[in-house]
């Protein structure tokens, strides 16, 4: 990997030395190495000698040159820490150094030290492991719901929050999680609300719920279904009408003119209510760009959900109505009378 092979020291009391190959895993442009229990000092003595500019944060150390391999990552994760919180450190603590400048970037780095820690033979292992960790941890946070500690969208503890207030705002016994990337809210709307007759998950990839579903057949979740599907299609309604609609930091992932036919197909899918959630993405009250690392193609702010509650309400020809929460950036929910 490296001209000169550097050897990783652990921190335990009898020293055993591990080739830094055999912990390290290349994804993309990307070499993640899993420095958990690593002599940390030693690491950075070694890389700088290799002309590496370093930078550490509290997850990682980031050895970056001209020269390939280019970019290095190490963080010391345990393998029960890891879970979807990993994103949210990857995008806030190397967003200094530019080093994510997609939602491919962070993707590869997310598989690199999932798949690099947990089981390096074994991806599909990897990535069900991941998901039991996360589902465990939202189930822990929702079983003490309150304020996150973290006000931002991409923590895991702010999700459950969310999940929880949506959870309190769904009506009827067909649900429908729009977008549902990890799928993880059809699974906590089957577990904790009665009378579920069928939660739909459903996304463009349908890579991004196979975990979710391995977890739902192995808890026995017979009403947890996951499909495929694009939101932007044209029979979009053939998929059936649903008491309650959800799509939660989904719309921001859409061009304007894209996001108002997601809105219109949303709508036609929807016996009772659509609720939407979008992050507000400011500091200081003053707007930024859209989050580029995960995916972002709008920004929101509570005006401009505003009007798309008001869009709505015309789509409807005046036969329902909205409700706005801020609430970890927005909620809107549009009910159907």
């Amino acid at each position: 990997m490296t001209e000169s092979q550097p050897t990783l020291q652990t921190a335990r009391h009898k020293t055993q030395k591990v080739s830094i190959q055999k912990r390290s895993v290349r994804v993309g442009g990307f070499i993640v190495v899993n420095g958990y229990r690593v002599n940390r000092t030693l690491l950075k003595e070694r890389f700088a000698l290799g002309g590496y500019q370093i930078h550490e944060t509290p997850h990682f150390l980031l050895f970056q040159r001209l020269e390939a391999p280019s970019t290095i990552l190490v963080h010391w994760f345990a393998s029960e820490e890891i879970d979807t919180d990993v994103s949210h450190y990857l995008v806030q603590e190397l967003k200094p150094f530019g080093v994510i400048a997609s939602n491919q970037h962070l993707s590869e780095l997310l598989t690199g030290i999932v798949g690099g820690t947990l089981y390096p033979d074994d991806v599909r292992r990897a990535w069900n492991y991941f998901g039991v960790n996360t589902l465990q941890r939202l189930l822990t946070f929702l079983s003490t719901a309150g304020t996150p500690s973290l006000k931002d969208y991409g923590t895991l503890s702010a999700s459950a929050t969310l999940y929880q207030r949506v959870c309190e705002l769904c009506v009827g016994e067909y649900f429908l999680d729009a977008a549902c990337n990890g799928g993880f809210l059809s699974l906590l709307l089957a577990e904790r609300l009665p009378f579920v007759a069928k939660a739909v998950g459903i996304d463009i990839d349908p890579n991004v719920f196979v975990v979710a579903q391995k977890l739902a057949e192995e808890r026995h979740l017979n009403n947890v279904q996951y499909l495929q599907a694009d939101l932007l299609a044209e029979d979009f309604d053939q998929i059936g009408r649903f008491d309650t609609v959800t799509a939660l930091h989904v719309i921001e992932h859409f061009s304007e003119e894209d996001m108002y036919r997601v809105l219109a197909n949303l709508l036609r899918v929807t016996s009772h209510r659509l609720i939407l959630a979008v992050p507000y993405e400011h500091e200081h009250d003053q707007p930024q760009e859209p989050e580029v690392a995960y995916g972002h193609r709008q920004f929101f702010s509570r005006p401009k959900l505003e009007a798309v509650g008001e869009w709505c309400l015309q789509q409807l020809q005046g036969a329902g109505r909205i409700w706005y929460e801020d609430f970890i950036g927005g909620l809107l929910l549009i009910e159907r009378r």
